[in-house]
């Protein structure tokens, strides 16, 4: 026991600083209130990282990981809930699973610290001005590549206060978060700041920086409304929230009761004028190739009704005698013909593909109850009587640059479909769907948000939340098609303002100290 409270005692400064940043970073995200705290739960790390004396990586690398393990843990423990919504064929298997994203998101903020430390260590107090491009950098590196994950995100925080989040036009989620981790430094500095001088212009930039962005948020949005554009005659959309049990959703017995209250939500679309109706991820649980006469009943009802219907399906790419299935979305115009389909891109890891699977074919045979899906290729641009539009399938909202990019090819709106139902009613569909509202923003377009059993939104260009429907409520939404008349930076130029900003940073930490070493290693002649 002595030895025990020993080692814990050698630890103290990293499990206090670690467990009390990871701990308030938790409380910034749903569904706590508590989301100005983003601009400080990272006080407790650097008030380590102020104190005199060095830094050894492996301290560092500590620090790192109790402070992921006890963010990521809080935030996301809701995973090990999922039972009976998974479907997981090993139940037992989700708490080690969250222990295994832990660990994994874990070395990202451990990644951080470590640099922190090198920085820290080789130029000093003044070096720690580095955080805001080595945290943004860490979360932009933990949401790319195969096991992209954007959970957490700094930004993700501030969703629902649209005058904090307009300059997500300008530089992004990451820029948003390096200029966050920013507010955060300047609050340990004013609180823990060696002299008086320099809390006091710690506290000013924080006044300048915090008051300036939410000044020219709110100048933002007023500039939005009195010069945003509307796109085609009548251009209103439906979304539906069918709110069905997951376990009976693909019961064969209740598929034509799914197809009639598919129809009812039509006609009731039509009947308030909207032109395009939105169902979510696989609201059909057919493939039309297997079961046509499906598809074709949603042809009928679209042409009877004068509406264009956009559904979540699963279609099948048939090679050789083999089934490929793909988590889709298909574009039934009102004509009664169908106008094309779209494969998602990115596939959920270890949820609907083994991560590597494409390269390495024996891992897809691992099941855990998991779906099994062929990744599309490309996004689709669909033509609908209200406008061009994106699709974004679930999982796919989450990602910043993927988005843009529907938008700069000539989206005039977006549309999420999403099938959170195997959440149950957690706080993980209220994170996801907060997420999505980043994505309206950072290209000023409306986004229309269909989820199965919640949350289903109708976002603005800015960020407001025109319409929402709640967990576990089947109904009906509906808004009109909005977008700036320009499109913003962020959607011309993705992160290479971010990149800017990053490099801006880096540079003001770096060169100074460089330039003093060098004057003072030169002799007088």
């Amino acid at each position: 026991m002595a030895a025990r409270m020993s080692w814990i005692g050698g630890w103290r400064a990293e499990l206090l600083a670690g467990t009390a940043s990871g701990l308030l970073l938790a409380l910034s995200f749903p569904p706590f209130p508590t989301r100005f705290l983003a601009a400080f739960a990272l006080v407790p790390v650097f008030r380590y990282y102020m104190r005199a004396g060095g830094f050894p990586w492996k301290r560092s690398l500590a620090l790192g990981f109790i402070l992921g393990a006890a963010f990521f843990a809080t935030l996301l423990f809701w995973i090990v809930k999922l039972i009976p919504e998974s479907g997981a064929t090993m139940p037992w298997v989700l708490v080690p699973a969250l222990v295994i994203l832990v660990a994994y998101l874990s070395c990202y903020t451990a990644l951080f610290t470590v640099a922190l430390s090198f920085f820290r260590n080789r130029w000093g107090t003044g070096a720690l001005f580095a955080a805001p491009a080595l945290w943004s950098l860490a979360e932009f590196a933990r949401s790319h590549g195969e096991l992209g994950f954007s959970w957490g995100v700094l930004a993700n925080a501030l969703a629902i206060h649209p005058t904090a989040i307009q300059g997500l036009s300008v530089y992004g989620p990451f820029g948003l978060s390096l200029v966050l981790v920013l507010l955060n430094l300047l609050c340990a500095y004013v609180i823990y700041g060696a002299s008086r001088g320099a809390r006091l212009a710690a506290a000013l930039a924080f006044v300048v920086i915090a008051l300036g962005h939410l000044l020219w948020g709110g100048w933002e949005i007023a500039r939005f409304d009195r010069a945003a554009s509307r796109t085609g005659r009548a251009d209103t959309v439906a979304v539906a929230q069918p709110n069905v049990d997951p376990g009976v959703k693909w019961d064969v017995a209740y598929r034509d009761s799914l197809f009639r209250q598919m129809g009812k939500f039509t006609v009731q679309a039509s009947h308030g004028g909207a032109r395009l109706i939105v169902f979510p991820e696989t609201a059909a649980p057919v493939s039309f190739k297997a079961s046509p006469a499906y598809l074709g009943l949603l042809e009928y009802i679209a042409k009877s009704n004068g509406i264009d219907i956009l559904t979540g399906y699963v279609d099948h790419t048939i090679v050789g005698d083999t089934w490929l299935a793909h988590n889709a979305a298909a574009l039934i115009r009102s004509d009664g013909t169908f106008a094309g389909n779209y494969h998602k891109v990115n596939l959920l890891p270890f949820g609907e593909k083994m991560p590597w699977s494409q390269y390495f074919p024996f891992l897809s045979k691992a099941d855990f109850g998991q779906a099994n899906f062929i990744a599309g290729h490309e996004q689709t641009l669909f033509a609908s009587s209200a406008g061009k539009f994106g699709v974004l399938i679930c999982f796919e909202s989450t990602f910043s640059d993927y988005t843009s990019r529907a938008v700069r090819d000539g989206a005039d709106f977006l549309v999420n479909i999403t099938n959170d139902g195997w959440f149950g009613s957690s706080r993980g569909p209220i994170q996801h769907a907060e997420m999505a509202i980043l994505r309206s923003v950072e290209n000023r377009v409306t986004l229309f948000r269909s989820a199965y059993t919640g949350v289903s939104m109708v976002v603005d260009p800015v960020g407001r939340v025109r319409e929402r429907l709640g967990l576990l409520r089947e109904g009906m939404i509906a808004g009109v098609v909005e977008r700036a008349a320009e499109r913003p930076l962020y959607t011309r130029h993705g992160n290479v303002i971010y990149f800017g900003m990053v490099l801006a940073n880096l540079v003001l930490v770096c060169v100074p100290p460089a330039i003093r070493r060098s004057r003072r290693g030169k002799l007088p002649a």
